[in-house]
């Protein structure tokens, strides 16, 4: 029986900690955000192993999806449509809140902790790859 409960603990926390490979590059910690309201943000992790390549835009089931920046500008906490983003040479990006993030725009309705948000991730180079981004609570 441990060893029963030791496997189940197991795969629940492989499963909430997904990643996705394309190539030389690899997405982790693919998350969201409960919301209430007509918008919501994806988060992740994107690391390259390879030559340069650039996230070009995001599809998914919503009215309109988006990669976006924030950032301080005047004082004042802005958010910044980015047409793409490059992924370094052996480099590391990080879509966190308060930098970038895919905005997804048009929601019916909110999303609750649990749920999967499907979206496609289009390179310039490597091609699509889809992701599920899971709803956690926020810290």
């Amino acid at each position: 029986m441990k060893h029963l409960v030791v496997a189940f603990i197991l795969i629940c926390g492989s499963v909430s900690a997904q990643s996705y490979q394309l190539g030389d590059l690899t997405i982790t910690d693919a998350f969201s955000y409960p919301t209430t309201g007509r918008s919501g943000a994806g988060y992740f992790t994107l690391s390259n192993e390879g030559a340069a390549d650039a996230l070009l835009g995001v599809e998914a089931d919503y009215p309109k999806v988006m990669i976006h920046k924030s950032m301080m500008k005047d004082g004042v906490m802005t958010m910044e449509h980015q047409m793409h983003v490059v992924v370094p040479t052996q480099g590391q990006i990080e879509f966190a809140p308060g930098g970038y993030h895919v905005m997804f725009m048009g929601l019916k309705e909110g999303w609750g902790v649990g749920e999967d948000i499907k979206a496609t991730l289009i390179f310039e180079k490597s091609g699509s790859l889809d992701v599920t981004f899971k709803v956690v609570e926020r810290p």
